[in-house]
């Protein structure tokens, strides 16, 4: 008789984030509330002057930045840095949580930089983490069905940033995560040089990264590459500009089926630290392609 090999059931993150989110209250509510999660897991928080306060020893992060959040088992603590704003505060205690709850996050400490807590991190325990606090905020797939049931503009953007309280970065990335049409989220960061001293010179935008939803990458890619084109950089990044503000263009892509530089429907708004361009093919391009 051949004997049998037993194994531990795997609890997936999605679980654990449906579990979390009925178990503590949540699903119901309009927004997500870190305190009753924190509550609910029996865990503490503070905020207090990491460069002032904490430790030279805790200050090593694994991306070797400024500590931003952290969690101590020993403690039961969630702590986050005093200069951090109320949505990345919102965002950084969730992904504490992640750190407690997900199953291969052992460490006695984790203390987290502004590089760990950021979605496009590539340190795989980080992002993790950060995935997991992403769908804690969104509350779980009920962003998605509504994403989905809104046009893929700035305006979408500012609307349910301000309805999930959460950041337009994270709720851009989400919009176009979730999405079921073809569309791209491309975010540029501004690259500061001496050139910076003449006020006459342009400002120069570079792509910092991009995030594709499953049906655009498959009709089309998951990358680009270059820069903010100057004249609309110089209009959607003016300071007091509000997010839905969006300067709509058309941007001439090579693609490697097609040469000739076909244009895809470009929409550009900044939140003053980035500038961002939600990519959408033309319906004549998507007719061509199908």
């Amino acid at each position: 008789m051949t004997g049998f090999s037993g194994r531990f059931l795997e609890i997936q993150p999605r679980e654990l984030v449906q579990y979390l989110l009925h178990a503590a209250g949540q699903r119901e509510r309009e927004f997500v509330n870190p305190a009753e999660l924190l509550a609910f897991l029996n865990l503490d928080y503070t905020s207090f002057d990491f460069q002032r306060e904490l430790p030279t020893e805790a200050k090593a992060t694994v991306g070797g930045g400024v500590p931003r959040a952290l969690f101590s088992f020993a403690d039961r603590l969630v702590a986050t840095d005093i200069t951090l704003n109320v949505n990345k505060v919102r965002f950084s205690v969730l992904h504490e949580i992640g750190h407690y709850v997900l199953p291969k996050h052992q460490n006695a400490l984790f203390v987290c930089d502004d590089q760990g807590l950021n979605l496009s991190t590539r340190l795989v325990i980080e992002k993790e983490a950060s995935e997991f606090a992403a769908d804690l905020l969104f509350l779980g797939d009920r962003f998605s069905l509504e994403a989905n049931s809104r046009p893929i503009n700035a305006m979408t953007v500012k609307e349910l940033a301000n309805k999930y309280r959460a950041s337009f970065e994270a709720t851009a990335r989400r919009l176009v995560e979730k999405s079921f049409q073809a569309c791209m989220l491309v975010v540029f960061k501004q690259k500061f040089s001496q050139s910076q001293v003449d006020a006459n010179q342009p400002q120069v935008w570079p792509v910092r990264y991009c995030i594709a939803s499953p049906s655009f990458r498959t009709q089309y890619f998951e990358d680009v590459q270059g820069a903010v084109p100057p004249e609309i950089a110089a209009v959607v990044a003016q300071p007091g500009r509000d997010i839905a503000e969006s300067v709509i263009s058309e941007i001439p892509i090579t693609l490697p089926t097609i040469s000739d530089g076909s244009p895809f429907r470009a929409e550009f708004f900044c939140n003053h630290w980035n500038v961002f361009c939600l990519l959408m093919p033309r319906p004549e391009l998507k007719r061509g392609r199908s």
